[in-house]
């Protein structure tokens, strides 16, 4: 008799920091699990190894770091597609995504739902910053570094018709002038909380219905008063609970291949609220898949 192949999640862990630039998001994998040790054996740890970096490129910085981080995790995450388990990637800043993405998008045609106070729809030729972290959806779409592109393999992962942003409240304005160009369906924060969560949500279950779908969710995207541990916070956002409903009715209605949850810093915690908040997301879809 043929053994029935049962979904199981994998969790691998990207202490990614060369993205946002910022300190802290190194320790954010080590300080979950030592905060919850009964993720030690659940959760494949990714070194990031520096590279030889070409600082005279300032619109991408740490671009090679990030480069070869985001090749590594592909190569993880599509092994887990492969096997037909359920790949989470626990970050680190959200400059993961375009691994993460390119890994799963290698096998199957995937819509994007990207949770985030954030756009991330920078390019080196328009950010500000230079961080990688603000570039990873642009990337997936094909905008940006041919290095962060052709990530895994070459091309754009995801047509930017099956991307829809979900929360967003800071945008740059050269990113909203993309946004805008490519058409990209936005939910801002403003239009949610007008419309109401629950509509806004049956909207995007509908879009994404039936279709295969990859979350990426940034704990930015959840109100700062709720959770401490983010390095870029911004006023306003889903609640914890909104943010938990949104994971399990999406999970309910598409068919949810994987997740990122990303930019948990451990120098922002003010508790164990942020932490707490992860464990929470990583029962609640253990559940759901498992």
């Amino acid at each position: 008799m043929e053994e029935l192949n049962i979904l199981k999640t994998k969790i691998i862990g990207v202490p990614l920091n060369f993205g946002a630039n910022r300190c802290g998001l190194e320790f954010s994998v080590e300080n979950f699990i030592d905060r919850y040790p009964k993720y030690r054996d659940k959760i494949e740890v990714l070194g990031v190894e520096k590279q030889l970096e070409d600082f005279s490129t300032k619109g991408a910085k740490y671009l090679n770091t990030v480069a070869k981080t985001c090749e590594e995790l592909a190569v993880n995450v599509n092994k887990i597609i492969k096997d037909g388990d359920f790949p989470i990637s626990l970050g680190g800043d959200h400059a993961i995504a375009i691994g993460s993405i390119a890994g799963v998008a290698k096998e199957k045609e995937i819509g994007i739902l990207w949770m985030d106070a954030h756009g991330d729809m920078n390019t080196p030729e328009i950010s500000d910053s230079g961080h990688i972290h603000g570039m990873p959806l642009a990337a997936s779409v094909g905008h940006g570094h041919s290095k962060l592109i052709d990530c895994f393999y070459n091309g754009a992962k995801v047509k930017k018709e099956n991307v829809i942003l979900f929360g967003t409240r800071d945008i740059d304005e050269k990113e909203q002038k993309l946004i805008d160009e490519l058409g990209i369906k936005n939910y801002t924060w403003e239009m949610i909380a007008e419309m109401g969560f629950e509509k806004a949500l049956g909207e995007v279950k509908e879009f994404f219905k039936d279709k295969n779908l990859h979350i990426s969710f940034d704990l930015d995207g959840i109100d700062p008063a709720e959770i401490t541990a983010v390095g870029t916070p911004v006023p306003g956002g889903l609640s914890r609970e909104m943010g938990k409903t949104l994971v399990s009715e999406m999970i309910d209605t598409a068919s949810v291949t994987s997740i990122d949850i990303v930019e948990y810093n451990p120098i922002y915690e003010k508790g164990a609220e942020t932490s707490e908040y992860v464990d929470e997301l990583l029962q609640l879809i253990e559940k759901k898949i498992n």
